[in-house]
């Protein structure tokens, strides 16, 4: 899952951050660069601390993970302002809008947020901390996911489209929890309930005329 998280954040964003000299990406502002590098730290943080509890290394992950920590408290303001400024760029130069509609990424940091923390505070509870974590790492990747969406033409909207790829992964760690344990583990029931309520959330907020009210006000 870590490994499949980490190829579709680099497919997702390769136009437009990774390889953007190949695809003639247009320059970054210095938010969105580290914007782009703290969230790409967190990808390779999660893939590598997976990789050393697979490696049966749990006493260097217990070292890194206050580092991770770190990089989770950083992510959830960085990311809130640089959704909330890229679409203030683009109504100051009447630009078109680009992206997701503002619910959606602040949705995805909020359920990140909640998910990951749950996981920090119960980290001495690995089944608990193994779900939460791949959880709220999963609730980030609708925004590249949407991405692929846009460029693969799947028929769908792009933030909707984040939303149903994105929920192939929680569909994969339901099946997970039912053929190896026989039942959904706690972590899985509760954190993929709030999972899926925020993504509904998201959907029903958007077209409320006080939320579009409240992100015009905010965006400008």
């Amino acid at each position: 899952m870590a490994g499949i998280i980490a190829i579709a954040t680099f497919i997702g964003f390769a136009p437009s951050y990774y390889l953007a000299p190949m695809f003639g990406g247009k320059p970054m502002s210095t938010l969105l660069h580290l914007h782009g590098l703290v969230f790409t730290g967190w990808i390779v943080l999660y893939l590598m601390q997976t990789g050393l509890i697979a490696a049966e290394r749990a006493d260097i992950h217990r070292i890194v993970g206050p580092m991770a920590s770190v990089f989770g408290l950083v992510m959830v303001p960085l990311g809130v302002a640089t959704a909330i400024i890229t679409k203030q760029v683009e109504a100051a130069h009447h630009l078109p809008p680009q992206g997701p509609p503002l619910i959606f990424p602040l949705g995805a940091i909020f359920t990140f947020a909640v998910l990951v923390g749950a996981g920090l505070i119960l980290r001495k509870r690995a089944a608990w901390h193994k779900g939460l974590m791949l959880l709220g790492t999963a609730a980030i990747l609708t925004t590249p996911l949407a991405r692929i969406t846009r460029f693969t033409h799947l028929g769908l909207a792009a933030a909707i489209g984040g939303i149903v790829l994105t929920d192939i992964l929680l569909a994969a760690l339901v099946i997970y929890d039912v053929r190896s344990r026989g039942r959904l583990h706690p972590a899985t029931l509760w954190g993929g309930s709030f999972f899926v309520a925020t993504q509904a959330l998201r959907i029903l907020l958007n077209v409320t005329p006080a939320w579009l009210a409240f992100a015009k006000g905010m965006t400008g």
